[in-house]
């Protein structure tokens, strides 16, 4: 790649501001809110900008987010500071990116899936370059008490399929009720398998390692016959606002919980 790397976790809950320059206050400033979502290019493994959340007017009325190129924006002193280009926010920066908004995805959250149906957990973390967004690692997390057992998986670049639709957790517009559930997810190459977690309590414990993991490995390939009733039945658990960013978007949170929950259930059912 040749550039600096960056990640979802290191721009989330950044302050950004907007360049508000002039001759005779070159450093100028405006708040303009906190960064929200990193947004990911619908068809490709790069991310392409960020949401910023803007503060409720009068602590009352909320205010449309705004989405911030990646090339849109410079660090000043550990701060966003967007740039005054019509090109670095909203429609300018869609256009400019030749992306349509809507279509873009939000891959924090979604559920981790292999070529061959095997569940890896939800997208914990993605690095990627700076400049250019092209997605260098995505760390697989599996909820904090898993992480602290196992470890916690990081995925290459190479080994990244994209996001894929058809699969996955049930995605909704906010807004739009009434229509068949998109399902979605972040596919995998089945070479996943053979990577190690990092860290974890179980990888000092030597030969518990290999215990720990057969037995995940063992609930993995019993889960896999009920993924087609699983991914039907999510339909029922949507999460408003989860998927197209571009019409306003409530919450991305909690969606691989709510798709882990109706595995169990068609799990029963069976």
């Amino acid at each position: 790649m040749g550039g600096n790397l960056t990640s979802m976790s290191e721009l989330v809950g950044k302050r950004v501001f907007a360049d508000k320059s002039s001759a005779k206050k070159p450093e100028a400033v405006s708040k303009l809110g906190k960064v929200r979502h990193c947004v990911f290019h619908p068809s490709q493994r790069r991310c392409v900008g960020f949401i910023v959340k803007r503060p409720d007017l009068l602590w009352m009325f909320r205010r449309k987010d705004v989405f911030v190129a990646l090339g849109g924006y410079t660090m000043v002193d550990g701060r966003v500071v967007v740039s005054r280009s019509p090109e670095a926010t909203d429609k300018g920066a869609c256009k400019a990116l030749g992306v349509n908004y809507d279509d873009c995805v939000l891959w924090g959250g979604l559920p981790v899936i292999g070529e061959d149906g095997t569940v890896y957990g939800s997208v914990g973390d993605v690095t990627f370059d700076e400049e250019t967004g092209e997605v260098e690692t995505l760390q697989v997390t599996q909820g904090a008490t898993a992480n602290a057992l196992l470890g916690v998986r990081e995925i290459p670049g190479s080994l990244i399929r994209g996001f894929k639709r058809g699969i996955g957790t049930a995605l909704a517009v906010n807004g739009e009720t009434g229509e068949e559930p998109v399902l979605g997810a972040i596919l995998v190459a089945d070479e996943v398998a053979d990577l190690d977690a990092e860290g974890g309590l179980a990888a000092k414990a030597g030969e518990a390692t290999a215990v720990v993991a057969e037995r995940a490995r063992e609930t993995v390939e019993a889960v896999k016959p009920a993924v087609s009733g699983a991914t039907k039945a999510a339909g029922k658990a949507v999460n408003a606002g989860a998927y197209a960013t571009g019409r306003q978007i409530k919450r991305a949170s909690g969606m691989f919980a709510a798709f882990k929950e109706e595995y169990d259930k068609a799990r029963k059912e069976d």
